[in-house]
């Protein structure tokens, strides 16, 4: 089954694939954990839920863990490029500071984004 727009989005806003790599399975379970209440106010596993995230939230926390992971790093060759543990772990850091502070506008579902623009067939 294919990725929903959502799981490709964070998965690109963490570098997912990237050292230190999160799984797949760990990208479902950061979208699991920033689940909020839907656009008709249901809270996530109620009845007609539209599953809806802070996907600033994920992102964030996707930098944690890979922060942590980088703490345990030592300095190694990632494609071709020479980057210290220092440097990765660095970087894990400021990717943190980029996705804290300001609240992440939710992904409209296709139906929402149809009904506001009245473009879809």
């Amino acid at each position: 089954m294919p990725d929903s727009a959502e799981k490709t989005r964070l998965k690109a806003m963490t570098a997912w694939d990237r050292e230190p790599t999160l799984s797949d399975a760990e990208i479902d379970s950061l979208l699991s954990l920033a689940q909020v209440v839907d656009v008709n106010g249901v809270a996530p596993g109620g009845d007609d839920y539209v599953p809806t995230h802070n996907l600033r939230a994920a992102a964030r926390e996707g930098w944690k863990w890979k922060a942590g992971r980088a703490a345990e790093l030592q300095s190694t060759d990632l494609d071709g490029d020479r980057m210290s543990a220092n440097q990765i772990y660095d970087h894990c850091k400021a990717m943190i500071r980029e996705y804290s502070g300001t609240a992440s506008p939710k992904m409209p579902s296709r139906d929402e984004e149809c009904a506001s623009t009245a473009t879809c067939v």
